[in-house]
């Protein structure tokens, strides 16, 4: 998957199930980056599946995103909706 600056990008907490609600945050990528020790996406967080708009949620924070993780990756855990 291409992600570059200023993309829009999804990023699952936990794989999507039937019977249980998406937990994920959308934001725009700021750069990729290192700086955590771990490749990522540094995003500013523009929706947050747990608190939408409310502020005591990731809305309007900066997070990191892994490009890929350890354990329990998937296909779609991360995804470039400027792309879709």
């Amino acid at each position: 998957m291409i992600v570059k600056t200023s993309d829009v990008i999804r990023s699952y907490d936990f794989k999507p199930m039937l019977g249980r609600e998406d937990c994920f945050v959308e934001g725009m990528v700021i750069e990729t980056t290192v700086e955590q020790g771990y490749l990522a996406y540094k995003i500013r967080v523009t929706k947050d599946s747990w608190n939408e708009g409310d502020e005591t949620g990731r809305f309007g924070k900066i997070i990191f995103v892994p490009v890929a993780v350890a354990y329990n990756d998937y296909p779609g855990r991360v995804i470039n909706l400027s792309r879709v």
